[in-house]
């Protein structure tokens, strides 16, 4: 498959050169921008009882490439890497490194980007693999790598204050795949996806935002359609609302989620949704967040990252009838003259009935320092999570570790 990947790239420059090459290629390329991260990270999961301890630790990160537009049109590649460091084949793999046929870490190596792009009348066009941020399918960056996936998108900007956007795919990469597989497999992997789903199942995606143009308040409203054939339909719509008064802002941010299946593919009819919202208060430094969030009679089926109501550093509100509250109190150490320092306590309780499962909770804690000056790029973050199961289930704790150094070179772009 990276064969394949590397043939369509090299098609698509070889077209460009054959349409632009008298005048055009080399200002294209050599305007062109780059752009990269470098990232080292170490995760650890120790549980309490039987259940075999993870560890990964590696150093990888990914470097992307993107011409500069010929009468709107340009192509991009992105390259990632994943490789461990000082791994102990006793320790289970974690899912920054991939694992081998004998359950050992492997290293990932492939193209994460590989697309042709047209950007006329405040519209962007893109075709190929690319990374993709909407609500409920996403980059899911959580790992050494983010997920990707294969198709088609649409984003418009020809309305002030309005974003419409649509997507269509077919294939996903997730943090540690080499290859693309289908979405229909994607779902099929899930726990609590299909069984099996006989045919490739595509994703259509359709967004709308729309920044509400008051004084009163700033405000934000969106709203996401998705539909898989023979497999699922969601719905997403949210509200972003704040408001400053004097030194202090104040927010709040609702939002409903509905899943619901179509056809006969996933594991029996699911119809459920998740409601909730998240409202704090910023003053001097300090963010204090409150969280609720209501889960219906099904668990959620969501492959590719989300936005649930809340997600913490393990866990996240979305199985069945499972209600959540939570609390976070960050603050930002500049206002005391530490600039780029920055940390968090975030604890939640997540409550099911016993027919589900059982009631857990986590509290997080995490310290993050970004460098200024000639360490500018630079940042390092530290995060631990404790993680209770109740009713003699099986708790464990959650040690995490990055280092990244983000660059670019070249134009930026839009």
């Amino acid at each position: 498959m990276r064969l394949k990947a590397l043939i369509s790239l090299s098609v698509m420059i070889c077209a460009s050169a054959t349409a632009f090459a008298a005048e055009n290629i080399k200002d294209m390329f050599a305007d062109g921008s780059l752009r990269g991260e470098v990232r080292i990270l170490s995760f650890e999961r120790d549980f309490d009882k039987n259940t075999p301890d993870r560890k990964d630790t590696a150093a990888g990160g990914l470097l992307y490439y993107h011409t500069a537009p010929f009468k709107g049109i340009s192509f991009g590649a992105a390259f990632a890497t994943v490789n461990g460091v000082f791994n102990d084949d006793k320790d289970a793999v974690y899912s920054i490194l991939a694992r081998d046929e004998e359950g050992n870490h492997r290293n990932v190596t492939r193209l994460q980007e590989y697309f042709i792009q047209g950007e006329w009348i405040d519209t962007v066009i893109k075709y190929g693999a690319q990374e993709v941020r909407t609500p409920m399918l996403e980059t899911h960056d959580l790992r050494m790598l983010p997920r990707t996936y294969k198709g088609l998108s649409i984003v418009n900007n020809s309305f002030e204050n309005l974003t419409l956007s649509a997507y269509y795919l077919t294939d996903a990469m997730g943090w540690t795949d080499e290859e693309f597989i289908s979405l229909s497999k994607s779902v099929a992997d899930e726990p609590g996806g299909a069984a099996a789903i006989s045919e490739d199942s595509h994703m259509s995606i359709f967004g709308v935002s729309y920044n509400i143009p008051t004084e009163i308040v700033k405000a934000n409203v969106q709203g996401w359609f998705y539909t898989m054939e023979n497999v699922y339909r969601e719905t997403f719509f949210k509200a972003s609302l704040s408001k400053k008064l004097g030194q202090t802002n104040v927010y709040f941010n609702p939002s409903y989620f509905s899943q619901k299946s179509q056809g006969d593919e996933l594991n029996g009819e699911a119809d459920t949704d998740q409601y909730g919202f998240n409202t704090g208060v910023m003053f001097k430094g300090f963010n204090v967040t409150g969280f609720y969030g209501k889960t219906g009679d099904d668990g959620l089926v969501l492959p590719w990252g989300d936005e649930k109501v809340v997600i913490q550093q393990v866990l996240a509100a979305g199985r069945a009838e499972e209600e959540v509250y939570a609390a976070r109190v960050a603050y930002d150490f500049s206002q005391i003259g530490l600039k780029g320092l920055s940390a968090y306590i975030f604890h939640a309780e997540y409550d099911v009935p016993e027919s589900t499962g059982k009631d857990q909770s986590e509290t997080d804690y995490s310290v993050q320092y970004a460098f200024s000056g000639t360490l500018d790029g630079l940042s390092l973050r530290a995060r631990y999570a404790d993680i209770d199961v109740k009713d003699g289930g099986e708790g464990y704790n959650d040690i995490r570790f990055y280092a990244v150094y983000k660059f670019a070179l070249g134009k930026k772009e839009k």
